[in-house]
């Protein structure tokens, strides 16, 4: 009985030291993404796309798994760090993930809204597997411009 205690104290010890791991990463994806915001309207949107784009910039961190990117009102990608492709189509608005969820219609309402959560399932950078991701979306202010930051689900509890 007692080693069955002391796994589940174990447990529930772990399970604690992720809740503010979510927060941080839940707050670093908000303040990432009004940073992005205060470049774009200081900087301009050309050197805005420029460093969004840039694996090695500032809007990349946690070993390249969170990022910034920045997409129009109309649901096209502007900058994207490790998608270069996404910035082909005029729109991805009908575009959905693995599990046919249209998500680029919430980015949109979420930025319509200002700012907002949304999830779905994106894959990983640098690993081959898609996980449940929530993002963060804000409007630039004054513009059609929005961006978006977001962490990944890798297993109950457990944020990367």
């Amino acid at each position: 009985m007692r080693i069955s205690t002391a796994c589940g104290w174990i447990m529930v010890f772990f399970l604690l030291l992720n809740v503010p791991a979510m927060a941080g990463t839940r707050d670093d994806c908000i303040s990432k993404c009004k940073e992005a915001g205060t470049f774009i309207k200081t900087r301009g949107i050309d050197a805005a796309i420029k460093e969004i784009n840039n694996k090695e910039g500032r809007f990349v961190w946690n070993d390249g798994v969170s990022y910034v990117f920045l997409m129009s009102m109309k649901a096209r990608m502007l900058a994207h760090p490790h998608k270069p492709e996404l910035l082909k189509p005029e729109t991805l608005i009908d575009a959905t993930d693995v599990d046919g969820k249209a998500f680029f219609r919430d980015f949109v309402k979420a930025a319509k809204k200002g700012k907002g959560w949304t999830k779905y399932m994106w894959p990983v950078p640098g690993m081959d597997v898609n996980k449940p991701k929530h993002t963060f979306i804000y409007r630039v202010p004054e513009t059609d411009y929005f961006v978006g930051a977001g962490f990944y689900v890798m297993s109950p509890g457990v944020f990367y």
